[in-house]
C-alpha cells in the first residue's frame, strides 16, 4: 500500500472501523470486502452505513467496475434490514449522499428504514434524485451509462436545498452532452 493510501486509512473513520481499530463501533455485518455498522446520528429507527473495506473516496469516484460493488453493498444493507426484523422492503431507502454533501470522505451506502419515518428534520438530507442523495439504483445506471452526474444551477443554491430535478442521475443524457 502506497503512502497516500497508507496515510487515509490511518486517519479515516471508517476505514479504522473496517479494519477492527475503533472499539466504540459495533460491527454489524461484515465480510472480505465489507462492513456494516449503525448511522451515529440515525435519521431513522434502522439507519445504517454500508462501507467498503478498501478506502474509495465517494460515490464520484466509481466507474463501470464498480457497479458489482454497489449491488454488494445494498445487498448487505437489504440483508441487514432483514436481520433486524424489517419485513417491508418497499418502506426503505438506499443511497448515497455525493460531494460536497457528504460528512466523511469513504463512500458509504445509507441504508434507510421505515423510510415513511425519516425524520421530520433530515428528511432533506435523504429525498432521492436530488443534489444531495442518489439512490443505488440510480448509481448503478449513471455507472452503467459511464455518465457523469449533472448538477444544475438550482442544486448549487444554498436557500435551495432540494433543487427541481437538481441532480438527476438516471436521465443523464451522454448524448446530449457531447453535442455541447
Amino acid at each position: 500500500m502506497g503512502n497516500m493510501a497508507r496515510n487515509k486509512s490511518e486517519t479515516c473513520i471508517f476505514c479504522l472501523i473496517a479494519n477492527d481499530q475503533d472499539k466504540e463501533t459495533e460491527i454489524i455485518k461484515k465480510n472480505k470486502e465489507l462492513v456494516c455498522f449503525r448511522d451515529i446520528d440515525p435519521a431513522a429507527p434502522h439507519h445504517y452505513l454500508v462501507v467498503p473495506i478498501q478506502h474509495i473516496h465517494s460515490c464520484l469516484s466509481l466507474h463501470s467496475g464498480h457497479i458489482g460493488l454497489v449491488k454488494r453493498m445494498a445487498e448487505m444493507g437489504k440483508t441487514v434490514l432483514h436481520d433486524q426484523g424489517v419485513t417491508d422492503m418497499k418502506d426503505i431507502r438506499l443511497g448515497f449522499h455525493q460531494p460536497p454533501f457528504t460528512s466523511v470522505d469513504h463512500l458509504h451506502l445509507h441504508v434507510l428504514a421505515p423510510s415513511s419515518q425519516i425524520s421530520e428534520c433530515m428528511q432533506y438530507k435523504f429525498i432521492p434524485r436530488t443534489n444531495r442523495f442518489v439512490t443505488e439504483e440510480c448509481l448503478q445506471k449513471r455507472l452503467k451509462d459511464n455518465a457523469p452526474p449533472v448538477i444544475s444551477e438550482e442544486s448549487l443554491n444554498p436557500n435551495e436545498p432540494h433543487g427541481k430535478d437538481a441532480l438527476c442521475f438516471p436521465c443523464w443524457n451522454t448524448t446530449a452532452m457531447a453535442a455541447l
